[in-house]
């Protein structure tokens, strides 16, 4: 049974790689620097210049040809890519809390399962020592991101101060050579946190943009905030799949009446799926179930938080029932995220349609 509960942060990953690997960079690469709001310019004998993330959280020091590109709403506080775009950098904010008990190098290590979770997608890495970032010991590594389309191979550097884990990634699509090497050290050296203060965040508005993303055959839809990737399938079986920046996934599978017992009713199905969902969480807290109809469907509708490979998840669970099937969707997210999306969720999920 097909089920939703990988790690939120690795699929930010993937679709960071994935957006900046296409359209998305290759637009901000040939953009002037006058575009980049967050630019500072710092003139020395190498010709670097120094670029800051949106909020002043983050900066770091790299040749006067790279420039900013934006990752509105992302834990991605700031990405950069050369002129030529060969090269991008990346540096990813993720809050200590979300992360419980389990050390940074745990997290750090099990990316390798998480994101080989996703469609297609490899993930292979090997620590590769530490060296000292802004005054903290940060813990390096060197791999490879592969999808269906693409493959990026990146040098990372990991490393925790109090409220944040920051994580920075220099990636190119060609096998990493000693200059490489030798830059990303550099590059990690001029890194500085000049506020690691938790962010005040403002709940997104529930009016703002959305697109409508449909099943290949066309025939099952729903309504997704317009910024959320769709293109990347983390199950070959989903029927609807998409992800945001910031972590949050959704997908949506469906399951046939004829794979189980003749007369199966929806609570011995919900029952069932859920039982198998939490084979793998911990520390569970969930709501109570609700009767809900959508799409004139009858259904249920559970929301819970757990611990999954040590992080802290929040998850909304709606299962219907259609005359040959069940339709799952499943909402997902850190524990803090979830709080502030869960209305998103639920009117994603209302949009929730199938041609009959």
């Amino acid at each position: 049974m097909k089920t939703t509960r990988s790690l939120p942060r690795t699929i930010t990953i993937a679709v960071a790689l994935t957006l900046t690997l296409t359209g998305c960079a290759t637009q901000a690469s040939t953009s002037s620097p006058e575009s980049v709001a967050t630019e500072t310019e710092t003139q020395t004998e190498e010709q670097n210049h120094v670029l800051s993330s949106a909020q002043n959280e983050v900066e770091i020091t790299v040749p006067i040809n790279w420039n900013t590109f934006p990752q509105p709403g992302s834990p991605v506080l700031l990405a950069a890519m050369d002129k030529d775009g060969e090269g991008i950098l990346m540096i990813q904010r993720d809050n200590r809390e979300d992360r419980t008990e389990a050390s940074l190098e745990e997290v750090v290590e099990n990316w390798d399962d998480a994101f080989s979770s996703t469609d297609g997608g490899t993930y292979e890495s090997k620590r590769t020592g530490s060296m000292t970032i802004d005054s903290a010991e940060a813990y390096l590594t060197e791999g490879t991101m592969a999808l269906p389309a693409m493959t990026g191979n990146f040098l990372s550097a990991s490393l925790e101060k109090e409220n944040h884990d920051y994580h920075l990634y220099f990636i190119r699509q060609r096998e990493l050579n000693d200059n490489d090497r030798e830059f990303f050290k550099q590059l990690a050296q001029s890194m500085r946190i000049l506020n690691d203060q938790p962010a005040v965040v403002e709940t997104e508005p529930t009016s703002g943009s959305t697109k409508v993303i449909k099943s290949e055959d066309g025939k099952t839809s729903m309504r997704i905030p317009s910024d959320w990737f769709s293109e990347m399938k983390r199950e070959v079986d989903n029927d609807l799949d998409a992800t945001s920046l910031n972590g949050d996934f959704m997908m949506h599978l469906k399951h046939l009446k004829s794979e189980f017992d003749p007369g199966t009713t929806l609570d011995e199905y919900f029952d069932a799926y859920m039982e198998y969902e939490m084979e793998f969480l911990s520390d569970v807290t969930e709501s109570d179930r609700l009767a809900i109809e959508i799409d004139g469907r009858p259904g249920i509708q559970l929301e819970l938080h757990a611990t999954v490979d040590k992080a802290q998840l929040g998850y909304l669970f709606t299962i219907l029932e259609y005359p040959d099937h069940f339709a799952v969707i499943s909402f997902a997210a850190t524990s803090d995220r979830y709080d502030q999306m869960k209305q998103t969720y639920l009117e994603s999920t209302e949009s929730y349609h199938e041609e009959q």
